[in-house]
């Protein structure tokens, strides 16, 4: 009986996604998304994203040639699967991908070889998969590794099939896989006139690809491949605009080459948290992010990355950042290094989120993370943004679904119990941050107060009582100090009247406070009402 209801699950889950997939255009790609978010949230991810896999990879593997407007369509689905749902459906479909890519790989290069240049009886099953994997990297769902070490695979044997292959990944991705890693491009160039040279009489086609290899190493290749960049322009302007209207994660591609995956079996998954995983932590591939300036060779650096794996930074920047917050000597050096790693715009929002994972998992609240965040936020207000959407992901994950307006939605929201110091020492880093104005009581205008959750009423609680307690002293500095923070939320009533209803519920008589700092809590409840009423200028806060 469970497998009849598996069956059914999955032949729903098909029949949805066959639908939407069979109309997908560039002009309604967001709604098709949605859809695709939806069957994730209703279903169990794993029937939903073999399903997924399943039903992409299939109308993919053709035995002739794909239109490119197909497969850049379904690239970009990809790509924003990865940023909604997560790094989990994303990577199992690109680990299916490469393995089909190779056998189909070994499969067509036999045929070749038997039949000589008659390449018409083969079919383009590998051609389109290796076109959909540039694809994919033009969308940054994969890195410049794992095409790179597609192109290294193809040059082992150059002939006309090869060939063909890599005039299609230099005309679609060839521009960006010279600015993301120059070097490999030159290594791979070298090798290719080293062989070539070897080989004697080329054919027409092998010829030409050589041509336009070093034609794309000296850079005079942009007129010839501004057509494919003008075709997904669009829809990468359409990824790029997630970040700004949902709380997507992070786009940083999946950083792993062709031999990882052929190790799963043997070594594991090391770029998924949970998998487990055997073998070097820090292998010798390259990076497309700054390493911190401590010596690979030291013992300290390394017990750091052993760290970072455990701590589950599962993508070069997350680990770069961790390594540098915890190498650091203070937080002004920590703020200084973080600066120097040089990180594009999406990149650094990073750096937020890991210093709340630090912040969350210490035993006890270590303000060092707190003067990292404040230094962050004084130095660009995009640090300041990324503290609200994140403030609104942990909300949600302590089980307050509703937070955050348009925000991810995700099926596991509230399904976990948070740590109780996790919930303590991030409260206390935003108390702290409110306290210093770093940032605004805003940041809470997509909270109801009048009715939270366990979790997060204790999180409140501990967030607004360290507010107070900042000001124990309560002088007239002090007063004015948390009167100023109060009376910049006045700009938005409903939740003024929120927070005044849950001080007078939740934080007036907080057991959670000591009995010596009572007063001082009492004291923070009169001076954050006196600043809203006198903002709002109405009565309608005497009864709270």
């Amino acid at each position: 009986q469970t497998e009849e209801v598996e069956d059914e699950r999955v032949a729903a889950i098909r029949k949805t996604l066959q639908g939407q997939l069979n109309r997908l255009s560039e002009s309604n790609i967001e709604g098709i998304v949605v859809q695709i978010e939806g069957q994730y949230q209703k279903y169990p991810r794993h029937y939903v994203t073999s399903v997924l896999t399943s039903l992409i990879l299939q109308s993919i593997e053709s035995r002739i040639n794909v239109l490119d407007t197909f497969l850049y369509v379904n690239a970009a689905i990809v790509g924003a699967v990865y940023r909604i749902v997560g790094l989990e459906p994303v990577a199992h479909l690109v680990q299916t991908l490469m393995e089909e890519f190779e056998r189909r790989f070994v499969q067509s290069l036999g045929e070749f070889k038997a039949h000589g240049a008659a390449d018409a009886m083969l079919g383009k099953e590998c051609q389109n998969l290796c076109v959909f994997v540039a694809e994919l990297y033009n969308f940054q769902v994969v890195s410049c590794q794992l095409v790179y070490d597609m192109i290294r695979l193809c040059i082992e044997d150059i002939n006309e099939f090869t060939a063909e292959l890599l005039l299609k990944v230099i005309r679609i991705s060839g521009q960006q896989l010279r600015k993301d890693d120059p070097l490999a491009l030159k290594e791979i160039v070298r090798q290719v006139t080293e062989k070539v040279g070897k080989m004697g009489k080329l054919s027409a086609r092998c010829r030409f690809m050589v041509e336009s290899l070093t034609s794309l190493k000296d850079n005079r290749m942009r007129n010839a491949m501004a057509q494919n960049a003008d075709n997904v322009s669009r829809l990468k302007r359409f990824l790029g605009n997630m970040d700004k209207r949902r709380a997507v994660g992070a786009a940083e591609p999946i950083n792993i080459g062709l031999q990882d995956i052929r190790d799963i079996k043997t070594k594991g998954k090391w770029w998924l948290v949970g998998a487990s995983w055997v073998g070097n932590q820090h292998n010798g591939g390259e990076s497309t992010v700054a390493v911190p300036d401590v010596p690979s060779e030291n013992s300290e650096m390394e017990r750091l990355l052993q760290m970072a794996k455990a701590q589950h930074m599962n993508t070069d920047v997350r680990r770069s950042i961790f390594v540098t917050l915890l190498s650091s000597t203070d937080y002004a050096d920590a703020f200084e290094r973080l600066l120097k790693l040089d990180l594009k715009k999406t990149q650094a929002r990073e750096m937020m989120r890991v210093i709340l994972h630090c912040c969350g998992q210490e035993q006890a609240y270590n303000a060092y993370y707190t003067l990292v965040a404040y230094k962050l936020c004084s130095y660009h207000n995009t640090y300041r943004l990324t503290l609200q959407y994140a403030l609104w992901d942990f909300l949600r994950e302590l089980g307050e679904s509703d937070v955050g307006g348009l925000g991810r939605l995700s099926d596991e929201s509230g399904s976990a119990v948070v740590p109780l110091r996790r919930i303590v020492n991030v409260a206390k880093l935003y108390a702290w941050l409110l306290s210093r104005q770093a940032l605004s009581l805003l940041i809470l205008k997509t909270v109801t107060f009048a009715r939270v959750g366990d979790q997060a009423r204790v999180f409140f609680q501990v967030m607004f009582t360290t507010l107070f307690t900042l000001h124990r002293k309560r002088s007239a500095q002090d007063e004015q100090t948390l009167f100023n923070v109060f009376h910049r939320a006045a700009a938005n009533p409903t939740m003024c009247h929120g927070i005044l209803f849950f001080f007078h519920h939740f934080v007036r008589n907080c057991e959670l406070v000591a009995e010596d700092d009572r007063s001082v809590v009492k004291w923070g409840c009169r001076v954050a009402k006196q600043a809203v009423r006198s903002s709002v200028g109405t009565a309608s806060f005497d009864d709270i």
